[in-house]
């Protein structure tokens, strides 16, 4: 369609509006009620545009454009109707004080200042509110500088999907309120601050934002908390990060939402218990053999090169006197792909062991496995906005994905509110989720092979399988078939709890809609059947038909910014990078040749053996049985994470050497012996990937505290050091230690990393959507996986059988606990109870109970109610809700010390994968 634009001829799609079609030709249009992001309004009239042939201007942001318009943006007329608007705008307003000056800042002042607008004498001339009047720690709120352009209510509606904000009166006594006129958090506020990001006048705003900040020099980063990855802005001043904002809204994956932690969660980067010096204990440097179990000495500060020397010393002789098998290493979700390459080359090129894992072992393992063996490949098979925008339906399984990964969960939101795909979430929980879902599925925790089984089951009952997609892609189906036969309606909702009907009109709904997304997280992973159920849900995409292609796939949320990056880097211990096997000779072969040493004496030095090493569960326990007599921990926190607390810290007090590499005191660290104080990723530079396989920069915003470096300088110079002490010479092309920056270390994961072969520092700066695998320099990346072919080959069915948890409800403990995350707080807590906003509005962990189970042991609501489990117990406030099912009590575990949940839960494992079953133990109230 031909438009003319200011004197230039354009063609453009019929449907686009005007203020699109200038906008696409660089033409700016002033607005204030409209943005691309959000429903348009036109209620503003400052993007009035004069057309040919009509008498008065139009809306641009609403008049869609027609075949051979002609349009002029800018007229003297046109100057003169903003101006009047723009000051009629200004009558209403209040600005006084810092709010004057921070108008300057805001859309509103920009074309203030652009039209020369003043605000008129017959103006309100006192304040119709009261200033910062709400209470939310994060968000400033002075209606007196609204103009009731709604961006505020539609931000929330139609990006966060929460309904907070709305508009009340009329005429000049119109306002917008909060709920039904109450506080945001009262109104169920999730503190995002997408209002305060889309208000183009300051009426939302940041509170960190002052006068002082507005020129802040903004670094352009990835977030540290979840695994969505998304992008945000640091605001620097003077060397400190001041605030965070959103970025652009075509930048992926998030645009300009955030959550509230990646959004305030930042003030953690200056607390003043940072670590700021290395640290070892008194008597190893006096040289005092500590006996096994004695408890350790005090902490002295010391610089740099005692601590990396006696480190080298130490390991070096452990290595010496009692082998490779004594050391094990503990990588890091939370650091970057070149860090945690370092650490597992560490491991196996300078100390020979394949001990190395991470806290992947913790959450998603299983994932890795069961996926491996379905597909042969262990990650998301799809990307998160084609599973939001090309999905016909979503089935969410363990996943409190508004809680654990919020941007990504208000997308899911929008795809059922504006899609209108519809939504079955499977959880024990009544999630926030569950309230756009179409079916909540509330099955008995461990319960969920039960579940899929008789789900598939109706599915071959109805004739709902994708027979030719099974018969061209897909082995092992008679099998399969067989073994849900058994898994009738009946049987099912008997033992999960689900009625007939529900699974039923599930069936019906995953047979009708498709391509359907299959999404979930550790509340499939966590199990002693984490594998199993992981197959099922392999199973189910299968008979469906529903693997590569758009709007479908398996996928698996990472739950730290980078556990998808460190499996990626070979932090596991019967992986190589890019999940090369260490049972394959020819790939060992491979590393030994890239990274191989010449001892000084000629001699030759060990192979890398082909048996996998220990995972993080057995290192600990080898630990406390003096098997392995050296651990270096990498970002971990095993003291709090861990299952069975009281048993990993008997574990700890008995440990040897403990080297840990921290930004702040943990509860690791009162057992360590070595504390080397790193960075966090705002004063560093690497590389994070992101749950659906996206790598993302991070970069460095301001400098490390005190005397703290970079964790990857670290490692490069503990590596150059003990292969200096062992008298050992890098030969190899990849096996020296020497490296300019990360970028040198993207360079050698590339070579050896089949994945990330075409993913450089050069493409990433680019702006490239890379999602690996990359294989060449020239491939544009891989948003869906196993298109045309798995793999593996042929995608394979699993026969599963249901088993049941490790331990359930008993006489004793007649209660079962499950635990999980919730929105203001990140896994042990680190960082978020180091946020003074965070932790103010959740400083104390909650155990959610059902009104039927508080009756029946007389607690009260927010009452400090006991729970024990045969390994230990906790504390936590009572939350009386129906969110839980009489019988199932939920609790987080951000919280350290008697209120750490992980006092209670089991060391169980599943026998595949050694992930512990943290969502299923029995338990009891002790009033």
């Amino acid at each position: 369609m031909h438009v003319t634009i200011d004197g230039r001829e354009l063609e453009v799609e019929p449907g686009t509006s005007l203020l699109d079609a200038a906008s696409r030709a660089g033409i700016e249009i002033p607005t204030l009620c409209h943005h691309p992001d959000l429903t348009p309004v036109g209620s503003c009239r400052l993007c009035l545009v004069s057309v040919a042939g009509r008498e008065t201007p139009v809306a641009a942001c609403t008049e869609p454009v027609s075949e051979g318009l002609v349009i002029e943006t800018e007229t003297e007329e046109l100057a003169a109707q903003r101006r009047e608007i723009l000051e009629l705008l200004l009558a209403e307003c209040h600005f006084s004080g810092a709010s004057e000056t921070a108008l300057a800042g805001t859309e509103l002042g920009k074309w203030v200042q652009r039209y020369g607008a003043v605000r008129p004498e017959w103006s309100r001339s006192e304040p119709r509110f009261v200033s910062d009047s709400d209470p939310n720690p994060f968000l400033r709120v002075d209606f007196n500088e609204c103009i009731l352009c709604t961006r505020c209510v539609r931000a929330c509606a139609e990006v966060q999907g929460r309904f907070v904000w709305g508009v009340s009166e009329r005429g000049r006594e119109t306002r917008i309120i909060a709920g039904v006129d109450t506080t945001m958090l009262e109104a169920r506020c999730e503190s995002c601050g997408a209002c305060a990001a889309y208000c183009p006048t300051g009426a939302l705003s940041d509170r960190w934002e002052s006068p002082s900040n507005f020129q802040a020099e903004k670094v352009r980063t990835t977030c540290t908390y979840c695994g969505v990855g998304c992008q945000l802005d640091l605001n620097v001043v003077d060397d400190r990060v001041v605030g965070v904002t959103s970025v652009e809204p075509d930048v992926g994956p998030n645009g300009m939402s955030l959550c509230v932690k990646g959004r305030y969660g930042f003030d953690f980067i200056h607390h003043p218990e940072r670590l700021t010096r290395p640290r070892v204990r008194r008597e190893l440097l006096d040289g005092t053999p500590r006996p096994p179990g004695a408890p350790r000495g005090e902490w002295v500060e010391v610089d740099w090169d005692v601590a990396l020397e006696f480190v080298t010393k130490r390991f070096t002789a452990i290595q010496q006197s009692t082998g490779p098998a004594s050391l094990g290493f503990f990588a890091s979700a939370k650091c970057s792909n070149e860090e945690n390459y370092l650490v597992q080359k560490l491991a196996r090129q300078v100390f020979r062991t394949h001990n190395v894992d991470h806290c992947a072992r913790l959450c998603h393992s299983s994932t890795v496995a069961g996926l491996a063996m379905a597909f042969g490949s262990g990650a998301m098979s799809n990307s998160m906005d084609d599973v939001a925008e090309s999905t016909a339906a979503l089935f969410v399984i363990g996943s409190n994905t508004t809680e654990q990964h919020p941007v990504f969960g208000a997308m899911l939101r929008q795809a059922v509110l504006r899609r209108k795909s519809p939504l079955i979430v499977a959880d024990p929980r009544r999630i926030d989720l569950a309230e756009f879902a179409t079916l909540h599925l509330q099955q008995k925790p461990g319960t969920d092979v039960l579940l899929l089984n008789g789900l598939m089951s109706l599915i071959l009952e109805r004739g709902g399988e994708d027979a030719g997609f099974i018969r061209e892609r897909c082995e092992g189906f008679e099998e399969f078939r067989e073994t849900v036969r058994s898994y009738t309606p009946e049987r099912v909702a008997n033992e999960t709890g689900v009625p007939v009907a529900d699974l039923r009109a599930a069936a019906d709904i995953l047979c009708e809609h498709r391509p359907m997304a299959a999404i979930w997280a550790m509340g499939i992973t966590q199990h002693t059947t984490g594998v199993i159920n992981v197959l099922s849900l392999a199973n189910l995409q299968l008979l469906l038909g529903n693997m590569g292609v758009p709007g479908g796939g398996v996928n698996p949320l990472r739950g730290q910014n980078n556990v998808q990056g460190a499996c990626d880097m070979g932090a596991l211990p019967n992986l190589f990078p890019g999940y090369q096997s260490v049972a394959d000779a020819a790939l060992r072969a491979k590393f030994e040749s890239a990274w191989a040493l010449s001892p000084t004496d000629g001699s030759v030095d060990r192979p890398l053996l082909e048996t996998p090493g220990l995972t993080v569960t057995e290192m600990v326990d080898a630990a406390g049985r003096g098997d392995l007599r050296g651990l270096f921990i990498l970002g971990e926190n095993p003291l709090m994470t861990d299952p069975d607390v009281n048993h990993v810290r008997s574990c700890f007090e008995r440990a040897e050497l403990v080297v840990l590499q921290e930004i702040f005191p943990s509860e690791t660290s009162q057992y360590a012996d070595v504390i080397l104080p790193g960075t966090t990723f705002a004063e560093r530079d690497g590389t994070f990937t992101n749950t659906d396989r996206r790598v993302q920069r991070f970069r460095r915003a301001v400098s490390p505290p005190g005397a703290a470096r970079t964790d990857w300088e670290i490692l490069a110079e503990l590596g150059r050091r003990v292969l200096q002490r062992q008298g050992r010479t890098p030969i190899g092309p990849h096996a020296g230690w020497e490296y300019a920056s990360p970028d040198a270390i993207l360079s050698e994961i590339g070579a050896l990393t089949p994945q990330y072969a075409g993913i450089t520092a050069a493409r990433l700066d680019s702006g490239e959507r890379l999602q690996w695998p990359v294989p060449s320099a020239d491939h544009p990346g891989t948003p869906i996986l196993h298109v045309d072919r798995f793999t593996r080959g042929k995608g394979r069915f699993h026969a599963v059988d249901h088993l049941p948890p490790h331990e359930s409800p008993d006489a004793e403990f007649p209660l079962l606990l499950t635990t999980g995350r919730v929105l203001y707080h990140w896994h042990g807590g680190e960082m978020t109870r180091r946020s003074q906003g965070l932790n103010a509005i959740y400083p104390e962990p909650f155990v959610e109970i059902s009104p039927e189970d508080a009756a029946r042991w007389e607690i009260e609501s927010l009452q400090t109610i006991r729970i024990q489990s045969r390994r230990g117990e906790f504390l936590g406030r009572a939350a009386i809700t129906e969110r839980v099912g009489a019988g199932v009590l939920f609790a987080n575990f951000h919280f350290p010390d008697d209120r750490n949940v992980n006092n209670a839960t089991i060391a169980a494992l599943d026998p595949v994968a050694k992930i512990p079953e943290y969502k299923v133990c029995a338990v009891r109230i002790v009033v």
